[in-house]
This record gives structure tokens, sequence and C-alpha cells, in this order.
């Protein structure tokens, strides 16, 4: 078996995510890869909304900030960029990237450019030849949806990934390829794995795949952050976070370390609580490329800020693809309003009350309110037990949130300025966020159905 190990960090986990992690380890040659995950369903409808400000947006913007200060050092120093941040615009993306590194003086960059995720123009052709599109959430047909769709993108897999580096690519920037294939493709194209997953040992190396593109996509979140289980007993620093770095070797066993002089820990806790994150059935983990088990995952921690992981097994890949469907569903307005000590929770609903009230006078529709006493049920709504009474009438302040859904984006402006006179008309000890009356925000919403896989065409693009 052969001896190569692939280093692979994931130093971004979401849109917005601090570039310093990925700029110390490229900077101390860490890696031979930076995988960035940028892309969640929310963000692409962040995304969404700067496309319909400007046709040239629809990418995550960071990529820009990564272009003048991250891409200059990897490229120096032969580290290879593949990320999802093209999102709903890959060449956009890969065109103010290139123009980015150009007023650099670097000039010989290979940036693919990864799209054919991006069905919207194919919805029309999809009904036509008569697919259900049944909704994984509610069990209804998009047949019966009556919003505008706004962006339709299909999770595709690692194909493309390794294809892209097999024509000499620098940095990747896809579109919604689903998050481990990005560790997957890369994977695949080092050790020249076979994608199409004909036998049971390729499909436990795709496997092995998808567990270190999992582990990886979410960033710090494997290496001390967010954790619930290095919580009691902490030991390490918040600040600047080492990410996690994958050493993987053929069969797609890994070490998972980070950098010992960054903040954070790798423990068999912290890998064991990002390997159960957002996989439903842990027998049966869908991905485009493969259906992963991981319930026979061997999770060992060898060393300090060193866990071992080995031992996923694959089933063969899904014939059909999760497609998310944006659509226009209207407009939410909110407002934040704060009440004090004494009586701070009885003063909160009577304004509540009085909100009700008044609205219910008003000839405008609304669709849904949703009410949140924060310190209370700002979280978990009724999930978690209500605090005793007596705890709660003694709490320094409570905080409500007002939130409701509606058509006519003039309603939202309406509804609160009717209730502005209840600042000086309603309970005491009343303080509010500053917005009051502010415009509406568009409300996306997100339809997930799974259509064939013979729709999906990825292509590649060389800038």
């Amino acid at each position: 078996m052969s001896n190569k190990i692939v280093r692979i960090a994931g130093t971004q986990g979401f849109y917005g995510d601090s570039p310093m992690g990925a700029i110390t380890v490229a900077m101390q040659e860490a890696a031979d890869y930076l995988m960035h995950d940028a892309l969640a369903e929310l963000t692409l409808s962040i995304l969404q909304k700067d496309k319909l400000r400007d046709p040239n947006l629809g990418y995550a913007r960071d990529v820009e900030f990564h272009a003048a200060k991250l891409y200059p050092i990897t490229l120096a120093k032969g580290i290879k960029v593949v990320t999802d941040s093209g999102g709903l615009n890959p060449h956009s993306a890969a065109k103010k990237v290139q123009e980015i590194l150009h007023q650099q003086g670097i000039k010989d960059a290979k940036i693919a450019a990864i799209d054919g995720d991006d069905m919207l123009t194919k919805l029309e052709q999809l009904k036509a030849d008569q697919l259900p599109l049944i909704n994984l959430d509610t069990g209804t047909s998009y047949h019966d949806s009556s919003f505008p769709p706004t962006h339709a993108n299909v999770y595709i897999g690692a194909q493309c990934i390794k294809d892209a580096l097999t024509q000499g690519a620098d940095i990747i920037l896809a579109g919604r390829v689903a998050d481990p294939c990005l560790a997957l493709g890369i994977l695949a194209y080092e050790f020249d794995w076979d994608l199409e997953g004909k036998t049971q040992k390729t499909l436990d190396q795709l496997a092995n795949g998808i567990m270190v593109g999992h582990i990886l996509e979410c960033g710090g979140q494997a290496s001390g952050g967010n954790a619930y289980s290095e919580w009691l007993g902490r030991d390490y620093q918040f600040s600047h976070l080492g990410y996690p770095i994958a050493h993987v070797e053929a069969d797609g066993s890994a070490t998972i370390t980070k950098l010992e002089n960054q903040g954070g820990k790798v423990t068999r806790n912290t890998i064991r609580e990002q390997l159960v994150y957002e996989i439903h059935n842990p027998r049966a983990y869908i991905t485009p490329d493969v259906t992963v088990d991981f319930s026979q995952i061997q999770v060992q921690e060898i060393a300090s800020n060193q866990v071992r992981v080995s031992n996923a097994k694959g089933k063969p890949r899904p014939e059909m693809l999760k497609l998310c469907i944006g659509q226009m569903e209207g407009y939410v307005t909110e407002q934040l309003f704060y009440f004090s000590y004494p009586y701070a929770y009885d003063k909160a609903k009577a304004f509540v009350q009085a909100v009700k009230e008044t609205w219910a006078t008003l000839p405008f529709q609304y669709e849904e309110l949703r009410v949140n006493y924060l310190g209370i049920n700002g979280i978990h709504e009724d999930a978690a037990p209500i605090l005793p009474k007596d705890t709660i009438d003694n709490m320094n302040e409570i905080g409500v949130r007002i939130a409701f859904r509606h058509q006519d984006k003039k309603v939202g402006k309406l509804l609160i300025q009717s209730i502005v006179c209840l600042g000086l008309n309603g309970p005491p000890g009343l303080a509010a966020s500053m917005n009051w009356g502010k415009a509406a925000s568009i409300r996306l919403g997100l339809f997930p159905t799974l259509i064939p896989r013979k729709y999906v065409v990825p292509k590649i693009t060389l800038y």
C-alpha cells in the first residue's frame, strides 16, 4: 500500500468565517490543500438577495479578501484551494478573484469555476417531464406551489473537483458541491479513486473520504469550537482557534490534528461530536457519490491533538440528487422590545396582549405572528421547560421578539407604526431597538426535493 499522505485543512466552516486560521496554516505550509465550505441552504438565500440587487454578485464575497490576502500565499507555496464559494455565480467569483490577483501581479494562477448545479432554467422542463417533485419536509408537490422561484440548485458530487484538479486548477470556485465532496474530490484526484464505486473496496474508500470531508467541513467545530463535549473541564482557548487538518492515507483513514501554536483542541470528543452533526441516519448518510455507514467508524486518540479515524463503510450512491428550490414567499418584519425589573415578564405579556388587540382592529393582513420572550423561550421555544414562576418574577429584564410574515411590503411598516404609541401608552420600563417601522425583509423559502441525476451536467471553466 502507498505511504503517501495528503494533508487537507478545513479552514472555513461558513460564509464570513475568519480568514486568519487559513492564513496561518498557509504561512506554516501545514497543508497541501485548503478546503473552504461557504455554503448552507440559508447561505444560498443570502447570496440570492445579493444577486437580486446586482446580477454580477451571488458568490461568497469573502473570496475577494482571500484573493487579496490568502491566495497569494497559497499560490506561492503550492497549496491548492478548493471551495464552494462560487455559490450562485461561480463565473463572476472567478473573474473577480482573477482581477484582484492581476492587480497584485499574479497572472499565472489557474482558477476553475464549476457550475451545472443551477437548475432554475430547467424547472419548467422538470415539470413538463412530470417528475413528482415532492417536498422532502412537507410531502407537498412543487406543481402546487404558487410562489415564484428565485434560485434552484442541486447538490453535485466530487467528480468535478477531481477533474478540475486534473486540469491543473490552483483555486477551485464551485457552486453547490455537497460539503464533504470537496474533500472527496481532492482525495479521489490524489489517490486516483474510482468515483463510480464499483466494488466494496472503492465504496469504502469513498466512504472514508466523505468521513474526512464531514469532519473538516465545519472548520473549527472539529477542533474545539462549538463543542459541548469539551465544555466541562475545558482547558483551551477559543481565540486564535486552530482549524482541523487531516493527514489522509490511501484508504481514506486519517489523523486529524491542528497547529500546536493555535487555540482549540482536537480530541476524540470533538471529532465524535462533529461526526454526528447533521447526518440524520448514521448508518445511511446520503451524499451524491456514496451512502456512508458511520456506525462502525473507529476514533482513536493517539497523541495530544491527534485523533485517528477509520473504518467508514460505503454503500452505493443514490439515484436521485437533492434539489433546493428557493421561492419568493413574501416578507418578514420583526422588532425587539425589552422590559426591565420589576415585573418584567408580566409587563412583556401585557405589551404583547396590547399589540394583538391593536392589530385585530386594523384592516391589514398578515399570515403568521411569532412571539418569543428572550430569556425564557427565545431559543428553544416550547422544547425546553419554562423556568419556575418565582425565578421569572425576579428576572432583571425580559426581551420580546415580535415577527410576522406578510405578502404586502407596506404592511410590515404600518403594523409596527401602529404600536409605536405603546412606548408611552403601554407598560412602564420599555426599551426598543432603534428600527421602529423598518422596511420588511424579503422572505426566501426553500423547497427541498429530489431529481434524477441524469438532468445534472457539471461543467468546468478555467480562467
